[in-house]
Order: structure tokens, then C-alpha cells, then sequence
């Protein structure tokens, strides 16, 4: 008599259990009528401090190094005495976490090489700035920028080019002729 009330118990106790897994808690509602879509974030940049309000371009036709990797405009503001600041504009199909990822060099070929501070600078009669590509925002869009010193003011060329560990992307680079510092 014991094993059957024992036996009838446990078979009431699993017919209940089924039975609450069956009903479902109206609050919390399986079915989604609502389907959310991921929002596309934009990255959001430092914003770049001490720019003035009318850059000085050097370049502003747009260039594409790679599909992905395109610059609207090269601006080269001075920040007194040798010092200056090279900005790229990004155009807004650039995947900025690539560019993250790169170099970017200027090679500056001076007109007249003997006015290089270091030896090795007048013997290539070029200086290169290389610098990492660190992302600001400015005025709505994505620049990179980075600061560097230079002494010639006067070139016959400058060279841009983005590069990894394995070389220069796409091997592209974009030449900007007769360029001009301001002290």
C-alpha cells in the first residue's frame, strides 16, 4: 500500500509540473510582433583642438588610395616656428577602422636639400614624416592629423601614402607639386 501511494504521489507530482510548464507568464511574451534593427553607429573621434576656421589646403580633389581608403582634402597648417600640422579629411565611405590600423607618410623633397637640420635628410634630399593614424573629428567629419617640425619651406614635392607592416597599400601614392610653407 506504501509503494502505491508513493507511485500515485509521484505521478500527481510530474502531472502538475507538466502542467505549470505549460501555461506561460503573460509578461513574459515569446513572441516578438516588434522586430528591432541594429542602428549603425557612427565611431565618435576627439574633436581636433586648435584649428583654425579656414584651413590651408594643399590638396582638395579627393584621392583614392584604396576602395575603402579615399581623402577629400590635405590641409597643412603651421604652428609657429618649424612646427606644423599635416590634416587628411576622410571622405565618408572610408572604413575608418582600417585606417586606424595604418601608417601614413609624407616625404618632403625640398628645393633646396642643404637647408635640412640632419645630414641624412640633405644626402636624400627628401624628409620622410611618418606618423600613426590617429582619427579626430572636425567640423562633421573624420581627419586624421598629426604634428611635426621641419626646416626648408620650400618643396618641389610631397609624396602621401598609407602603409603596414607589409607596404604601401595598393602601392598608391599621391604626389602634390610645389608646395610652400608658411612661417
Amino acid at each position: 500500500m506504501k509503494k502505491a501511494f508513493v507511485l500515485v504521489l509521484g505521478l500527481f507530482l510530474m502531472a502538475c509540473g507538466s502542467e505549470e510548464k505549460k501555461k506561460t507568464d503573460p509578461s513574459k511574451n515569446n513572441t516578438k510582433t516588434d522586430v528591432e534593427t541594429p542602428k549603425e553607429t557612427t565611431p565618435t573621434y576627439p574633436k581636433l583642438a586648435d584649428v583654425p576656421q579656414q584651413l590651408n589646403y594643399i590638396f582638395n580633389n579627393g584621392y583614392e588610395f584604396a576602395d575603402d581608403i579615399k581623402v577629400d582634402f590635405i590641409a597643412l597648417e603651421s604652428k609657429g616656428g618649424d612646427k606644423y600640422q599635416l590634416i587628411y579629411g576622410l571622405e565618408s565611405g572610408t572604413d575608418y577602422a582600417k585606417v586606424e590600423a595604418l601608417k601614413i607618410s609624407a616625404v618632403f623633397y625640398a628645393k633646396d636639400p642643404s637647408k635640412f637640420k640632419e645630414e641624412i635628410y640633405v644626402k636624400r634630399k627628401s624628409k620622410q614624416i611618418p606618423a600613426v593614424c590617429e582619427l579626430f573629428s572636425l567640423d562633421g567629419g573624420v581627419v586624421i592629423a598629426h604634428d611635426f617640425e621641419i626646416e626648408p619651406k620650400d618643396f618641389t614635392q610631397v609624396k602621401f601614402y598609407f602603409y603596414n607592416d607589409q607596404g604601401v597599400i595598393n602601392k598608391k601614392m599621391l604626389t602634390v607639386r610645389e608646395v610652400k610653407l608658411s612661417k
